[in-house]
């Protein structure tokens, strides 16, 4: 018996973004930033729940099924970035003993502000 989902079925490279909180001049606001990449299944959500759901949004809903990454905290708050499209989680289903993570997604049409990682200062390095 094997855990989690097979490699072969994990063939698109998918990046996951977590939430930063930043401050300026009119309070906080809320960006993102790059936590790591991994790699996933991409399938649409069709069939008859997803046309039952409503057929504007059917095409938008796609779910990603993955692995647990020991480096990656996925979270509710956290949004996926893949072929230049970003998707906010709908759905966080994860099975740590089976090491399964299965997400559903729709695409956002809003803009998302994602910062970049930091410079590593002279010291860390």
């Amino acid at each position: 018996m094997s855990n989690g989902f097979t490699a072969s079925m994990r063939q698109r490279r998918i990046t996951i973004l977590e939430v930063v909180q930043s401050k300026d001049s009119f309070g906080d606001t809320t960006t993102y930033r790059r936590a790591g990449k991994v790699f996933s299944s991409y399938k649409f959500n069709k069939g008859t729940k997803a046309l039952r759901e409503g057929a504007l949004d059917a095409y938008n809903t796609v779910m990603f099924q993955l692995n647990f990454s020991s480096n990656l905290n996925i979270t509710r708050d956290s949004l996926i970035e893949y072929r230049g499209k970003v998707y906010q989680i709908m759905s966080l289903n994860d099975d740590y003993q089976e090491n399964k993570i299965v997400i559903t997604a729709t695409e956002m049409a809003t803009q998302v502000t994602i910062v970049p990682d930091p410079e590593p200062s002279s010291s860390e390095i």
